[in-house]
């Protein structure tokens, strides 16, 4: 079976159209300039594109959502979504779309206006509580039901403009009560859509079976738990296990292609999954370093990671600029504010 290549796409930085907005630091990309590179990205070998959030936004990265109703003005609008679909679909092509059901920006009206207290949840000293310690980012309270009915509806209507998939973000977040209703009422509508969780690190995760994931940890480690976890939740998660044992491979400045004791790992790693689940494999993204920058610049083991990641059988995205050997000069862990920046440049 041909092996889906997805290329993931921050709309902001993708071949900017406009002149730059320092208002939230927009630099102009869009969805009609996305539009205009399909050629540029299905000559790349790949099959589908995801993209970021799109809705309207208090941050280029769309990940802080304002109105989960209305496109960005800096995006394009609800015709040029639409419009890409449709284009990417008489290509052959599959599109992915990015859901943030964990929380909203402050601006958003639901807890702006004050009026939907209970849709969002709380310290005992009446603090609302916030997504990652960030004061603008309160979060959903995903056991009330009508914040599962107004986020699942809002997912649907992505399904219903033609998403063949969409990615959970930061699926740790919500409750597994609001997953279960979510996964059941969005397939219901559209059964072949599929929902791929990002599961990553501590923060938010709640075991979803205590024993098991414990156990699970004493076997592998914390990730790969981590990850075990959502079997049977969704159709797949994004496989950080994945890029961590490559990134361990070429920080030992070890090959990726030749490296039979990694290849093992790797093997061990995918057989603990259930056929039909999918592990969506990566290199980086938009909150992780550069892989040239975890290769310390060195091509070869770049190269040969993008080889090796073109085998497997399970879908394959590639972060924008990876084909342009984008890399950052700093770590993006080093405690920098905003140091994030160094791995979302503009392609142009």
């Amino acid at each position: 079976m041909k092996q889906e290549r997805i290329y993931h796409i921050l709309i902001d930085r993708f071949f900017p159209m406009r002149d730059e907005d320092t208002n939230g630091n927009f630099k102009g990309g869009c969805i009609k300039s996305i539009i205009e590179h399909l050629d540029y990205i299905q000559g790349l070998g790949m099959s589908g594109i995801m993209l970021t959030p799109f809705y309207k936004t208090a941050a280029y990265h769309g990940y802080h959502t304002v109105d989960f109703e209305q496109i960005d003005p800096h995006f394009g609008t609800k015709a040029d979504v639409v419009e890409l679909v449709k284009e990417v679909h008489r290509r052959g092509m599959v599109i992915v779309a990015d859901f943030v059901a964990n929380h909203c920006h402050k601006l958003c009206s639901l807890f702006a206006d004050g009026k939907h207290r209970e849709w969002f949840c709380y310290k005992s000293n009446g603090k609302y509580k916030c997504f990652a310690g960030i004061e603008d980012l309160p979060m959903f309270n995903t056991k009330n039901k009508e914040v599962q009915q107004y986020l699942t509806q809002k997912a649907l209507n992505l399904c219903g403009m033609g998403f063949d998939a969409i990615r959970l973000d930061h699926a740790t977040g919500p409750s597994y009560a609001f997953w279960k209703y979510f996964v059941r009422n969005v397939k219901a509508k559209f059964p072949n859509v599929r929902l791929i969780g990002e599961v990553w690190g501590e923060l938010d995760f709640k075991p979803h079976n205590y024993i098991r994931y414990f156990l699970n940890k004493l076997r592998y480690d914390a990730q790969e738990a981590r990850q075990l976890e959502y079997v049977g939740v969704f159709d797949g998660v994004l496989d950080f296990c994945y890029q961590q044992l490559l990134c361990a491979a070429v920080h030992a400045n070890q090959s990726v292609v030749n490296n039979q004791k990694l290849h093992e790992k790797v093997k061990l790693h995918l057989a603990r999954y259930p056929t039909g689940f999918q592990l969506w494999l990566f290199l980086d993204n938009h909150d992780l370093n550069r892989f040239m920058f975890e290769c310390g610049g060195n091509k070869k083991l770049f190269e040969e990671g993008i080889d090796y990641s073109r085998q497997q059988n399970m879908p394959w995205f590639m972060f924008y600029g990876t084909e342009k050997e984008f890399t950052n000069d700093k770590s993006i862990f080093d405690g920098t504010p905003y140091a994030d920046e160094r791995v979302r440049m503009c392609l142009s």
